[in-house]
C-alpha cells in the first residue's frame, strides 16, 4: 500500500496561503492608497477582508479535527493469492 501522509497536504496548503496573504495585502494595500476615496471604496476594501476572514476561519473549523498522522492509501494494490 502506497500512503501519504496528511501532512504533506497541509504544506501545500501553507504555501497556498503564503501567496494568498501577498496579494492580499498588496490588495488592501492599493485599495487604501488609491481606491478608498469613497463610501463604495470602503465597502470594498470592507468585503475583501470579511470575505477573507470568513474563508480562514471555516477552513479552521473543518481542518481542526483531522488527524494529521493518519495515513491515507494512495494506491492499494492486493496481495496475490494461491
Amino acid at each position: 500500500m502506497i500512503a501519504l501522509p496528511p501532512y504533506i497536504l497541509l504544506i501545500v496548503f501553507g504555501l497556498f496561503l503564503a501567496g494568498f496573504l501577498f496579494f492580499g495585502i498588496a490588495n488592501v494595500v492599493l485599495l487604501a492608497r488609491f481606491g478608498a476615496r469613497n463610501a463604495v471604496g470602503l465597502l470594498a476594501s470592507f468585503a475583501f477582508v470579511a470575505g477573507t476572514a470568513l474563508i480562514l476561519f471555516l477552513a479552521w473549523q473543518s481542518l481542526g479535527g483531522l488527524d494529521w498522522m493518519a495515513p491515507v492509501p494512495l494506491l492499494s494494490i492486493p496481495a496475490p493469492t494461491f
